[in-house]
């Protein structure tokens, strides 16, 4: 599956459809109403024509990269303060009949 920002600049291809996306509900997440595909750095190939920027915040375990040219939220990644090797997708790049059929789970992390 190929997925790509509003321009085109940032494009990732996935090695397997998601089973389901996560839907977070914590402060960072929730704004930006993205909808999470969870893989390990080696199942995701991206291709980067121009340089995305980065937000890290708090425990600076996630940097949450966007396309510098039409500010698309596409990816995160864990970095080395964090215990996981994650690298999420944001699935609201996905056209909307691939992403309608893909389960959705709540994920409360305002809780934590």
């Amino acid at each position: 599956m190929k997925l790509e920002c509003h321009c085109g600049s940032v494009s990732l291809e996935l090695s397997s459809s998601p089973e389901e996306v996560g839907e977070c509900n914590c402060s960072i997440c929730r704004r930006y109403a993205a909808l999470w595909a969870y893989f390990s750095p080696e199942q995701v190939q991206i291709v980067i024509k121009e340089q995305t920027v980065f937000y890290s915040w708090g425990d600076k375990e996630v940097k949450f990269h966007r396309c510098n040219s039409c500010g698309c939220l596409t990816h995160y990644v864990t970095t080395e303060k964090c215990s996981e090797d994650i690298l999420a997708v944001n699935m609201r790049m996905a056209e909307s009949e691939v992403l309608s059929s893909i389960a959705v789970r709540k994920i409360n992390g305002a809780s934590y």
